[in-house]
């Protein structure tokens, strides 16, 4: 646990970031939401949820609905991670998607429902997504770190008076990187058990 908290400490200017992303994609979500839903639907970014809720209703059992979240859910992070990269746009565009989604699904069941949409996002989103969020937050900001640190690397290689600072800051971040991929494994396992009991809690009854 100290070991985490250490990472989460050194990445806390990332982790900012992405929080940052985050929530003011989710305000522009929800003042654009119709929109949104439209930009999002021909990105493709649709999709793979709509494949994620047919999965389940196809077969709602315990079993299966944890290891389709789960894998769903641990694929998302780990390839934000590893795409990060690429100087940080996967993650950072990730975030963004996310931010807007969230944002544009409060305003569509805000308008259907004529809740207060900070009502629904506490009622019911916040429930299934309280570690999952955190989860995606803590992989797209330790992603974003690896593509900034990719291009501090590519840039000491042309300036050699920052080389020894880069190889510093790689050095941190192999240490760091096992510690990250455990937290965030662990929750998504338990965010997993927490949503999927709330799926088969909320399930209308036959």
């Amino acid at each position: 646990m100290q070991r985490f908290m250490h990472a989460l400490k050194a990445e806390q200017r990332y982790l900012g970031i992405a929080i940052l992303v985050f929530v003011v994609s989710a305000v522009s979500g929800y003042v654009n939401g119709e929109g949104i839903f439209k930009t999002l639907k021909e990105m493709g970014v649709l999709d793979s949820l709509e494949e994620v809720v047919r999965s389940i209703s196809q077969n709602p059992s315990f079993f299966h609905i944890f290891t389709t979240l789960f894998v769903n859910n641990i694929t998302a992070s780990f390839s934000m991670i590893g795409m990060g990269l690429f100087f940080g746009i996967v993650p950072f565009m990730s975030m963004l998607t996310n931010g807007m989604l969230l944002g544009a699904t409060l305003m569509t069941a805000a308008e259907k429902t004529g809740t207060n949409p900070l009502v629904i996002f506490v009622t019911t989103i916040l429930p299934h997504g309280v570690l999952e969020l955190p989860a995606a937050i803590l992989a797209a900001a330790f992603g974003m770190r690896l593509g900034v640190a990719a291009i501090r690397r590519i840039i000491a290689l042309f300036v050699p008076r920052l080389h020894e600072s880069s190889v510093e800051e790689w050095r941190g971040i192999r240490t760091r990187l096992p510690v990250v991929l455990v937290g965030v494994t662990v929750l998504i396992l338990v965010a997993a058990v927490i949503e999927t009991s709330l799926i088969l809690y909320l399930k209308p009854q036959s």
